[in-house]
């Protein structure tokens, strides 16, 4: 079954734009943030951070990492230090994809590089919807009716 953020959901009606508002967040800061941010061009998340100590073994950092970005078997991670994980873990329910990430003191960084999707392939080359598949999109036949002006 599919997870509520996956690409197959996606692609139904309701989700336009999703490339642009699924995006990965940090959840739980074991130090003081420095610096975020979500790259949607080239799909690649950085955070840095200070941290006063290194993280309990039950208090890592933790960053919201959705699937439709970060398939946990195509995404690549780079730390500056420590060890990470991803997952579904059950104190949320297991819906949400997480990276939990354990690292020592001082000033830290991590980089998660995603996997393109059509629009930000597009967007990347400089293409427009149209090159990507939009309208074939809207006039798609639902709920028997197909769009023919947009």
């Amino acid at each position: 079954m599919p997870s509520a953020l996956s690409p197959e959901l996606t692609n139904n009606p309701g989700y336009r734009a999703a490339e642009a508002y699924i995006r990965p967040s940090p959840v739980v800061t074991a130090g003081k943030l420095l610096q975020s941010g979500f790259d949607i061009r080239n799909c690649v998340f950085t955070f840095k951070l200070v941290a006063e100590k290194p993280t309990a073994e039950d208090k890592p950092t933790e960053v919201l990492l959705p699937e439709f970005h970060f398939p946990k078997d195509k995404c690549t991670v780079e730390v500056s230090g420590g060890k990470w994980s991803i997952g579904h873990f059950d104190e949320d329910g297991g819906l949400a994809q997480k990276l939990k990430w354990w690292h020592g003191e001082g000033e830290q960084m991590i980089t998660v590089m995603g996997v393109k999707t059509n629009l930000q392939n597009a967007l990347a080359t400089g293409g427009g919807e149209e090159e990507i598949g939009y309208l074939d999109q809207c006039q798609q036949t639902t709920y028997g009716y197909k769009c023919l002006v947009m």
